[in-house]
């Protein structure tokens, strides 16, 4: 029975050791791989054929060995590692990655550092896809496996091993080595070349004991591995060290700078009783021993400081600066808070920042009503006089239809308005469809003022007897009528019927109830001839702009500017013919 349990048992262990593990179709039929490490040293082992191992057992050349022929392995994701004591007693164990000092990522174990108790047997499984250049290209993926045998010495407290460097800092835009750690401190011994590999891949083109930057790139910061043969008692060992570079920049010369607050005194609304958070987010410039010393504290009128309870500090890191983001926290805001300066202070080897912070308490909601009433009887206020801005002369018809008085009684003047325009001679255009100054003096103002609206007009051609002196015959007119309307075009003010406009502006300067309304016609421009007075009264007074088939109507706009500039007279009757609101711009 014993017997029995004994063979079981060495069935089971063979099983364990050895398993499935299949080589047949493996880029080597090499089954162990020997490693050599330092204690107290970082340590990588990849999940891969060792590229100049392969070259040395297959009697390659250095140019053979750089080739992509033997470059191109290609593995899936799909690896696992497993591990056998030094002594072998026990069976491979699966490594499962929640070890303190061994981190498994993607394919490689990562010790930090390798010790003593990693010495041992190391498997690792995984898919192996033949290499197109070799293989067929229906060749299937195969499961394969490397076995790595390990052994941890002690690091010599020698003084070649003392100058010895695992953690480079290498300054962008220099010039610099990355020497192999400790490959001249192995005497005598027999060795090969120096195969490179920098985050766990081949590093190409480099076979001597150190790397030769010509210029520092930020891209050239990594994990590198060197490897290097050596033959002891009959049996090949890779000697393996690892060299962790760090690109940087020179160290700063600035003191912290505080992004927030933006600027120092910061107000900031809290409501009392309730709870705070105080954020501060700080960039420090770079440095190589960076110890920066961020703080939260309260300081009161004695200036007495106390300091805050601080948590979730996040930090963000880049080549030439690192922002940290450091928070405190109130637990409950009290009145005396309010009187009280709460400071970030950030300090580096240069020098220190601060930033205040004063709290203030929320208004209440009352307060929130008056402020949002307050808005809102400005913007009805505005809106209300935007609104009569421009339909006020719409309004002031609409008033004087009911309400106002007639101010044409007792003024003893005959006519309303006097229509002074160019008059037609033989060349003008006799098409009753078109419509000149003379036909909209004589006819169009007419049919609306007079026939619509009640206004009696005074037009030279129709009112006055012919026979007296022109000059004597205009001045009496227009001492007769309460308004002059003037239809001003380009013959108008260049020929001699700008002598009725010149006249009308001397009399309304006597006269302060004779007022004149200017009606663009067509567009013009003042010629040099014109009197002075005219040329200031083309400036200065209104003008009501006539715009062809738009102005037509009466009860379009046009004609709304020229009751509005009219007399006020009590015919409610046809001033509330048709009335339609209009904006109030005449022009």
């Amino acid at each position: 029975m014993f017997s029995l349990y004994c063979i079981l048992f060495w069935l089971v262990r063979r099983i364990l050791v050895k398993g499935d593990f299949d080589l047949s179709g493996c880029p080597s039929t090499e089954s162990t791989w020997r490693y050599r490490a330092r204690s107290g040293e970082k340590f990588l082992l990849f999940c891969d054929v060792p590229r100049q191992g392969l070259c040395h057992k297959r009697n390659l050349s250095k140019k053979q060995c750089s080739s992509t022929v033997y470059q191109g392995i290609s593995y899936s994701s799909d690896i696992q590692w497993y591990k056998q004591s030094q002594n072998g007693l026990q069976p491979y164990a699966a490594i499962q990655n929640n070890h303190p000092h061994i981190i498994w990522e993607n394919n490689s174990l990562q010790f930090s550092p390798v010790g003593f108790n990693d010495s041992g047997s190391y498997i690792c499984t995984i898919k192996y896809k033949p290499n197109p250049v070799k293989e067929s290209r229906k060749s299937k993926e195969m499961n394969c496996f490397l076995k790595i045998i390990l052994e941890v010495q002690p690091k010599e407290k020698t003084p070649c091993m003392d100058s010895v460097k695992n953690e480079l800092y290498l300054l962008i835009g220099s010039t610099d080595l990355v020497p192999c750690p400790a490959v001249d401190c192995e005497g005598n011994l027999q060795r090969e070349d120096i195969t490179w590999y920098k985050n766990g891949q081949l590093y190409p083109n480099q076979r001597k004991a150190y790397i030769d930057f010509k210029e520092i790139y930020y891209e050239d910061h990594g994990v590198y591995v060197c490897d290097y043969n050596q033959f002891v008692n009959s049996t090949w060992w890779i000697i393996r060290a690892v060299v962790e570079v760090k690109t940087i920049v020179k160290n700063t010369l600035s003191i912290p700078i505080i992004l927030d607050p933006t600027h120092d005194m910061f107000t900031l609304e809290v409501e009392l009783g309730k709870p705070l958070i105080l954020e501060c987010k700080i960039r420090f410039g770079f440095e190589r021993n960076f110890n920066p010393v961020i703080k939260w504290y309260v300081e009161d009128a004695k200036l007495n400081k106390e300091e805050l309870k601080q948590e979730n500090k996040s930090i963000i890191k880049q080549v030439e600066w690192e922002t940290i983001h450091y928070i405190a926290y109130l637990k409950k805001v009290t009145k005396k808070d309010l009187l009280r300066n709460f400071i970030c202070f950030a300090q580096n080897s240069v020098g220190n920042s601060t930033r205040t912070i004063k709290l203030k308490q929320k208004r209440g909601v009352f307060f929130i009503y008056i402020i949002f009433g307050t808005t809102i009887t400005l913007v009805t206020i505005l809106m209300t006089s935007a609104f009569i801005y421009r339909y006020w002369v719409e309004i002031v018809l609409l008033y004087r239809t009911y309400k106002a008085k007639d101010e044409t009684l007792g003024d003893r003047k005959e006519f309303d308005a006097f229509v002074s325009y160019a008059k037609q001679d033989s060349f003008d255009n006799l098409d009753p469809s078109f419509l000149n100054e003379g036909s909209f003096a004589l006819d169009l103002l007419p049919k609306v003022l007079e026939k619509k609206y009640g206004y009696t007009l005074c037009l030279f051609e129709r009112d006055v007897t012919p026979g007296g002196a022109y000059t004597e015959d205009i001045v009496k007119i227009i001492k007769q009528s309460r308004r002059v309307i003037c239809v001003l075009s380009p013959r108008y003010v260049s020929s001699p019927a700008v002598f009725e406009l010149q006249a009308a502006i001397n009399l309304a300067l006597q006269d302060q109830t004779l007022k004149l309304i200017l009606i663009k016609f067509s567009p013009f421009r003042e010629t040099d001839s014109l009197p002075h007075r005219v040329k200031q009264a083309l400036a200065v007074l209104p003008t009501i702009t006539w715009r062809s088939s738009k102005s037509i109507p009466p009860n379009s706009r046009f004609w709304n500017c020229v009751r509005y500039h009219m007399p006020v007279k009590n015919r409610g009757d046809l001033e509330g013919k048709g009335f339609k609101i209009f904006p109030r711009i005449c022009s």
